[in-house]
C-alpha cells in the first residue's frame, strides 16, 4: 500500500529532488483552508489505493513544516496548489480543489503515465 508522504523543509531534497520518481506534491494549509481540507482526503485515497501507478503523492504544509520549500519552489500563489514534479522540474500544475476523477485524469495527463 502506498502512502501520502509529508514533505517538509528537511526532507524535500531527498524525497523529490534526488528521486527518479514523478511526484504529485500538494501545497496546502490544513489549519485554515477549506478547499485544502476537502482535497486532502481525495489525494490520500488516490495515494493509498495506488490510483495513479508510477506517481508518488506528497503534501506540504505551507504554514509551518514546509514554509521554506514552498517559498523556494515559487508559483505558490494560493492553496491548494499541486505541482507534478520530476526532480526539481515542475511538469504541470493543478490549482484549487477538483473532484477525484478529474484530479486523477489531470495527474495522468501531466505525468504522461
Amino acid at each position: 500500500m502506498n502512502e501520502l508522504k509529508e514533505i517538509t523543509d528537511e526532507n524535500y531534497e531527498k524525497e523529490i529532488y534526488q528521486s527518479e520518481d514523478i511526484w504529485s506534491v500538494t501545497f496546502s494549509a490544513l489549519s485554515y483552508c477549506a478547499p485544502c481540507k476537502a482535497l486532502h482526503p481525495v489525494i490520500s485515497n488516490i495515494a493509498q489505493n495506488n490510483k495513479v501507478p508510477g506517481v508518488k503523492f506528497g503534501t506540504v504544509a505551507v504554514e509551518d513544516k514546509g514554509i521554506n520549500f514552498s517559498s523556494q519552489i515559487g508559483g505558490i500563489k494560493g492553496v491548494p496548489t499541486t505541482h507534478i514534479m520530476k526532480k526539481d522540474k515542475i511538469l504541470g500544475t493543478i490549482v484549487g480543489f477538483i473532484p477525484e476523477k478529474e484530479f486523477i485524469e489531470k495527474v495522468k495527463e501531466i505525468a504522461k503515465v
